[in-house]
């Protein structure tokens, strides 16, 4: 006879209880026992765990235990039959839009400080914000399924100061080094302040506050467009700062106020994250390396050509589609779960999943970049260079999708893999090869590199398909 220990036979209600308290945000969404069982087995527990601490065979049966515990307290929970979904249409495809609004402050503040002095301030802390606004939204997700909104928060306001010290700092070593002027300092901190802040608002599905606390300052920007005074600009970013405030102080008082109601007192900020901070180093690197990727590739011409600049703003216009599709993936391959009875069926329709979901995500893309190349074309700036730099970003977003999908598996090693060969053809090979130091020559090796990424991250997703525990 197995003993059991610390606990002889079946576990205790009471048992259950404290095993189910502190994961209940998490559990109360669950519509079935095999979705209690993907809970408990991220949270560490095994079957091992299930034998010698709960007395029951295998997680699966302590999942059906929490699970009926859950129903006889009365817990509140979805309807049986439904599926949850993630997925919100017109918020998340309007993302990429909402990340994108500060643009029109752009012509001003050049007007003010000099493209020269602007571009490499803001490319720089572009690529900073972009890996501290990813690892601080990271962990506040953990934190947030694990129940601790206020922890969550705290993060957040913490990934905040962090970014726009980060942004202090690197402007002021520009504008010291380089002898630039002194407002290329605050304007690198609104630019880093609006990125992660609006990266909190939309965490919290605030989607609609951003867009009209921002849209003053798209209107003076789009004014000082037409008009083109000096003073105009003047005005055009002080309202900028104005409405970058305010979605700063909102942002604050979201992360402030999530919890609040909540009575019961959350573990040390320290203790919650201690678990979980090796895990989230990969995640930190394969932010880091794709930020270094894009940004890398397009830095060398934000100042001498703008043609592609601005040819690859189709991908940064088109980020919510990827995110969006991303939800929608994930809403489909839980509802198969519920429908299909054999994992052959569920590997070939998930197949066809993914293979609709890039699809459309490349579609997507490429409309959004007609616009870019049609304003080239329209101002006779259109040239090869700037196509192939659009179908480069293209075909980027296309592995951008796929990155979605699994980085939820929680293959982020996988994807540092895969960042760095596309990193080691570019640039890598630009630095290797002769004949690649014309624009032509060096674009179309990005385009080489973005096809690489997106095929490894392909091939990896059709075998990750055969895994149907991982999309419980």
């Amino acid at each position: 006879m197995t003993t059991l220990a610390p606990n002889e036979g079946t576990a205790s209600d009471a048992d259950i209880d404290d095993l189910i308290e502190p994961m209940a945000a998490r559990l109360s969404r669950a519509v079935e026992p095999l979705q209690v069982a993907a809970i408990l087995e991220s949270e560490g527990l095994n079957d091992k765990i299930a034998r010698e601490r709960y007395g029951h065979a295998d997680i699966f049966s302590l999942a059906e235990a929490a699970y009926a515990r859950m129903v006889a307290k009365g817990a509140p929970r979805p309807p049986a039959g439904a599926v949850l979904r993630r997925a919100r249409p017109a918020a998340q495809m309007l993302h990429g839009l909402l990340y994108g609004l500060p643009a029109a402050l752009l012509p001003a503040a050049s007007g003010l400080v000099g493209t020269e002095w602007l571009m490499p301030g803001l490319v720089l802390t572009t690529g900073i914000g972009w890996v501290l606004g990813s690892a601080a939204a990271q962990i506040a997700y953990t934190l947030m399924g694990r129940g601790c909104p206020r922890s969550a928060g705290r993060v957040l306001r913490t990934g905040l100061v962090l970014g726009v010290g980060a942004a202090v700092l690197t402007a002021t070593v520009i504008a010291t080094v380089r002898n630039g002027p002194v407002a290329l300092v605050a304007l690198c901190v609104m630019q880093m302040a609006f990125q992660i802040a609006s990266g909190i608002l939309l965490f919290y599905r605030r989607e609609g506050w951003l867009a009209v606390m921002m849209l003053p300052a798209v209107v003076a920007g789009v004014a000082y467009i037409a008009i083109g005074d000096s003073w105009v600009g003047l005005l055009t970013v002080c309202m900028g700062v104005v409405c970058i405030a305010a979605i700063v102080g909102a942002a604050i008082l979201l992360t402030m106020a999530e919890g609040r109601d909540e009575p019961a007192a959350e573990p040390a900020l320290r203790t919650l994250i201690r678990v979980d901070i090796r895990g989230l180093l990969p995640s930190f690197l394969y932010s880091t390396l794709s930020a270094v990727f894009l940004l890398q590739a397009e830095a060398r011409y934000v100042l001498d050509r703008t043609d592609l600049a601005i040819a690859g703003a189709g991908l940064v216009l088109g980020m919510g589609i990827l995110e969006y599709r991303a939800h929608v993936f994930e809403d489909q391959t839980r509802a198969a779960l519920r429908e299909l009875c054999y994992p052959a069926d569920f590997t070939s329709h998930t197949r066809r999943l993914v293979a609709k979901g890039l699809l459309i995500c490349l579609g997507a893309l490429a409309a959004l970049s007609a616009v870019p190349l049609a304003f080239l074309w329209a101002t006779h700036a259109l040239s090869a260079a700037s196509a192939a730099m659009a179908a480069a970003h293209v075909t980027v977003g296309g592995a951008y999708f796929l990155t979605f999908l699994l980085a939820n598996q929680g293959k982020v090693a996988h994807l540092c893999v895969a960042q760095g060969l596309a990193l080691a053809v570019h640039p890598g090979a630009r630095l290797l090869l002769p004949g690649t130091q014309s624009a032509l020559a060096d674009v179309m090796l990005f385009l080489g590199a973005g096809l690489l990424f997106l095929v490894i991250l392909l091939s990896l997703m059709l075998a990750s398909l055969k895994d149907v525990r991982r999309y419980r």
